[in-house]
């Protein structure tokens, strides 16, 4: 092999390695995961923090205005380690689809390419995961989000959501011990026949 094939071969090796350049992000608007939520108690809004129906063992709070960010959620946890942050989503300012591009090229060059696709094929929302990990926390996951569509399950706009999976993972456990005899709500028994005029809107 000639020198200059040689160097040529080096080099689109390097190009193709994945760009793991840092560590998992940890931190977003100044919120870091695994820290407790009393530090940021300024930042919170007032009132009682939500429970999600679903899953009982973590709480969320929303977060005041932040320079660059029109709102923001933060979830704790509240069984395995009360209060520890495990999830924060932040909604942009900028909602354009210029600036969730630019924030694609960042992540991308930072972290590699994202495992995961989780948009839709009419380029009304675009999702994009990276799965990654933290010597400390386990595994991260960090999602970036573009919706113009009028569905209002989806978040107008761009938002970024870090989470701490291997802590979420922890919550969910720690609950199922305490409440091992708590099941799933059935909608109906098993045999029954409720028809499928029972399960549409009139």
């Amino acid at each position: 092999m000639s020198m200059k094939a040689a160097i040529l071969t080096l080099f689109f090796s390097v190009l193709a390695l994945p760009a793991f350049a840092y560590d998992a992000p940890l931190e977003i608007a100044g919120l870091r995961l695994g820290a407790n939520i009393a530090v940021y108690e300024g930042r919170t809004g007032e009132g009682k923090a939500e429970t999600d129906i679903t899953r009982p063992y973590l709480k969320t709070k929303v977060l005041k205005d932040s320079p660059g960010f029109r709102s923001g959620y933060v979830t704790y946890g509240d069984c395995a380690s009360p209060g520890r942050v495990e999830r924060v989503k932040m909604n942009y300012m900028d909602e354009s689809k210029e600036f969730f591009e630019k924030v694609l090229a960042v992540l991308s060059q930072r972290y590699g390419q994202p495992q995961q696709w989780r948009g839709n094929p009419f380029g009304s929302l675009l999702v994009w995961k990276w799965c990654l990990k933290d010597p400390q926390l386990g595994d991260i996951s960090l999602i970036l989000q573009f919706y113009s569509g009028d569905d209002d399950s989806f978040t107008k706009g761009n938002s970024i959501r870090l989470s701490a999976t291997d802590l979420l993972a922890q919550e969910q456990a720690c609950h199922g011990r305490k409440y091992p005899e708590e099941k799933a709500v059935k909608s109906a028994q098993p045999g029954q026949d409720l028809g499928i005029e029972y399960f549409l809107p009139h």
